[in-house]
């Protein structure tokens, strides 16, 4: 056992510790020591003299200019007290040092959920980080910055609200190197493309937004030396120069910058290279058909201005084969669809005939034969067989069979088999057919509102049973709880004791008035959005009283039907068509029945003018 403490001046605090334990035949694991002070001396040529520095004076380093002079040494002696200690150092084992791959950053991970509170813990932990420092050879006190202050924040904290997680404190930061930034050419637009499917980057298709960054060169740059905690100087590379042979045309803008340049796009479209030199171009022409092996599916994007036009006219084969995708702002087709197809597009015209199992997006879109499914805002059709149409307004030349779903519907010629939904206006120049079924109906896109109805009529049910019980119990225990009250007034009154029992009745008795007031107040409520509903209902039903229909020539066949479907009251009324009869227009009027009011079928052998306004409109 180690009699005496023993104080020892040394570079090397954990070899002295060595030492000791040799010179003294006791087991290194029971001594420890103490650091009692450190000094520390400097220079910054191998030649001159050291320099003396105090422990405050150490921020002379803090600054970069001096700590990455190239020649800076630094040396510490510390003065210590070796001492007999068998006993487990908490604080030193709630302590975990980690530093980074370069040796520029010291981070004491503490763990005080392990530490009591106590007047020295702040100069405890310290002690012991410097402790763990200096048995992993760092220097103490060196580029320390706010460490201190930072430390003794955290265990005021603790004493103040006991820190349960570990806590990360940096210890240390030497110079971490700028890294040296080689000559290189980035592709930025490609990036969007990463997200892309396999099918998408097949084409090779990438469009690009005005003013959007296309390209950067980046040119060769020196990075900045660093310098580590152990003084090791940290060297920045000598960068590499490539000669890349790139060029651009005039759409691009070349800003340069202290990095390089980087090249801006002046107008939309999709990029295209041609011998090293890169352009954008707004057409991409297909003269021939194209299929999913050797285009994918093209992203050109709606509002990208890139106009794709697709030539292969043939009674055989399709324009656009299965499996094709294709989304761009104008799109120009000369031939048919095949079905598995699915195109997207602001502006389309197809000079041919779609697939029942194609599918189309356009906002305003011209088929010449349609049988598979569009969705747009405006559809013009020459022959629509068995296709599926949602839009705003829809111009068909003739019909075939089909389902239609439009604010305005006009068709000139209609035969068998259509379905048409319209909720403003459909126009129709000749029925030439029958089964054609051609119902008005209110657009409801937020809600579904037989369903919310529904829904407060089941909670209303539930809380008027309730109140029903509560009501029950309030009135048959009412005269007794007035005679309890009035028994309540004389005993106070006479500052007698008032038993338990009594209160407790009292106290259930207005619990159940308020659980009353409560439920009426909900039902109220519910009764107060049931009626807003219907409300609603009544403003949307107004919109269908506006709907109509009009046959221009005023000629029937058999077996049509013009419906309209009310949601207030909900049920339907419907025209069904007499071969013999002459009607123009056909909509809803309102009228007075036994002081009632009633929405009826409206008939007339002749329409507004005004009603067929939008035709000529639109055409313009």
């Amino acid at each position: 056992m180690l009699e005496e403490k023993i104080i020892s001046y040394t570079q090397n605090p954990y070899q002295e510790l060595l030492s000791v334990a040799q010179r003294t035949n006791i087991n290194i694991n029971e001594l420890d020591f103490n650091l009692l002070s450190f000094s520390t001396q400097y220079r910054f040529n191998s030649d001159s003299e050291w320099n003396k520095i105090s422990e405050k004076d150490l921020n002379l380093f803090d600054e970069d200019e001096n700590f990455l002079k190239e020649n800076l040494q630094i040396k510490q002696e510390y003065k210590i007290e070796i001492f007999h200690n068998a006993n487990i150092n908490t604080s030193f084992n709630a302590i975990k040092l980690v530093a980074n791959k370069t040796l520029t950053k010291i981070v004491a991970q503490i763990e005080f959920n392990k530490l009591k509170y106590h007047d020295k813990l702040a100069l405890e932990l310290l002690q012991n980080i410097y402790k763990k420092m200096l048995k992993l050879k760092f220097l103490i006190g060196i580029r320390i910055f706010d460490f201190k202050k930072e430390l003794i924040s955290l265990v005021t904290q603790h004493k103040t609200n006991a820190l349960k997680k570990p806590v990360q404190l940096v210890v240390a930061r030497g110079v971490e190197p700028i890294a040296t930034q080689n000559e290189a050419l980035i592709f930025n637009y490609k990036d969007k493309a990463k997200n892309y499917t396999l099918d998408e980057k097949r084409s090779g298709i990438i469009s690009v937004d005005e003013n959007e960054l296309v390209f950067t060169h980046l040119k060769a740059k020196k990075g900045k030396e660093g310098k580590d905690l152990n003084l090791h100087i940290l060297e920045a590379l000598e960068p590499k120069e490539h000669k890349f042979n790139f060029s651009c045309t005039d759409a691009f803008k070349a800003v340069e910058n202290e990095n390089g340049t980087n090249y801006i796009a002046l107008k939309k479209g999709f990029i295209v290279e041609n011998a090293d030199k890169y352009d954008i171009s707004n057409v991409l022409e297909f003269n021939g058909s194209v299929d999913f092996k050797s285009i994918g599916v093209i992203r050109a994007g709606l509002d990208k201005n890139v106009k794709i036009n697709i030539k292969f006219l043939s009674d055989m084969q399709d324009a656009v084969n299965s499996g094709v995708g294709i989304e761009c702002e104008e799109l120009n087709i000369s031939g048919s669809v095949a079905g598995n197809t699915d195109l997207k597009a602001t502006n389309l015209r197809i000079e041919g005939m779609t697939n029942s199992k194609s599918k189309i997006y356009a906002k305003n879109a011209y088929i010449k034969t349609h049988r598979g499914y569009i969705e747009g805002e405006n559809i013009d059709i020459d022959l629509l067989e068995n296709g599926t149409i949602k839009a705003k307004v829809v111009k068909i030349k003739k019909s075939l069979g089909g389902n239609i779903e439009a604010d305005k519907i006009y068709i000139e010629n209609v035969t068998s088999n259509n379905f048409l939904i319209f909720y403003e206006n459909a126009i129709i120049q000749n029925i030439e057919g029958d089964n054609n079924k051609f119902c008005a109906k209110i657009r409801i896109l937020d809600e579904d509102y037989d369903k919310k109805l529904m829904a407060l009529k089941n909670e209303e049910f539930n809380i008027s049973k309730k109140i029903h019980i509560i009501k029950q119990h309030i009135i048959s225990s009412k005269s007794g709880v007035v005679a309890i009250e009035k028994k309540v007034s004389e005993l106070k009154n006479s500052q007698k004791n008032i038993p338990l029992q009594y209160e407790k009745i009292i106290r259930e008795y207005n619990l159940h008035n308020q659980q009353l007031t409560k439920l009426q107040n909900k039902r109220k409520e519910l009764l107060d959005e049931e009626n807003a509903i219907h409300k609603k209902l009544l403003e949307l039903q107004q919109i269908l009283l506006e709907a109509k229909f009009i046959n221009k020539s005023g000629k029937w066949t058999n077996m049509n039907e013009v419906r309209f479907t009310l949601i207030e009251p909900k049920k339907e009324l419907f025209y069904s068509s007499s071969k013999d009869e002459d009607i123009k227009f056909i909509g809803l009027k309102k009228d007075i029945q036994n002081n009632e009011e009633i929405i009826e079928i409206d008939k007339k052998p002749n329409y507004d003018e005004k009603d067929t306004q939008w035709l000529s409109q639109s055409k313009e």
